[in-house]
């Protein structure tokens, strides 16, 4: 109901409804086969590290390349670490995780960038 000057909107209740759209299938990050045990400890071990409530870093990007997923990361608890962002290594075929610290978030999606060049192209989650 409107109060006021002459109404020209047209009630929510007497408006047409459009169908709904599907929303778009979001595309895949990097695709992982969690029936492999050390993808899915993989899968599992990013996850941890990104969120809950011991939370280490904010993921900005990421990619696969072969048997390794590339990750630039923010630390969220920098204190003993001079460079806040790293490109970190998560292996695919065994425990193991490696890194490599950068000043600044434009030489570490640089460097993730050249190395997902070949294989895929990376995908930025937050700028």
């Amino acid at each position: 109901m409107c109060f006021g000057p002459k109404c020209t909107s047209v009630s929510s209740r007497r408006r047409r409804r459009s169908p709904r759209q599907p929303s778009p299938t979001p595309t895949p990050l990097a695709v992982l086969d969690l029936s492999k045990p050390e993808e899915r400890n993989a899968h599992d071990f990013v996850q941890r590290m990104s969120t809950g409530p011991d939370t280490s870093w904010k993921v900005l990007a990421l990619c696969r390349q072969a048997s390794v997923l590339l990750c630039v990361v923010r630390w969220l608890h920098p204190k003993t670490e001079p460079n806040p962002l790293s490109l970190v290594e998560v292996s695919l075929v065994e425990r193991a995780v490696y890194w490599h610290s950068f000043a600044t978030a434009s030489a570490a999606h640089a460097e993730l960038a050249r190395r997902c060049e070949a294989t895929a192209t990376p995908v930025v989650i937050h700028a």
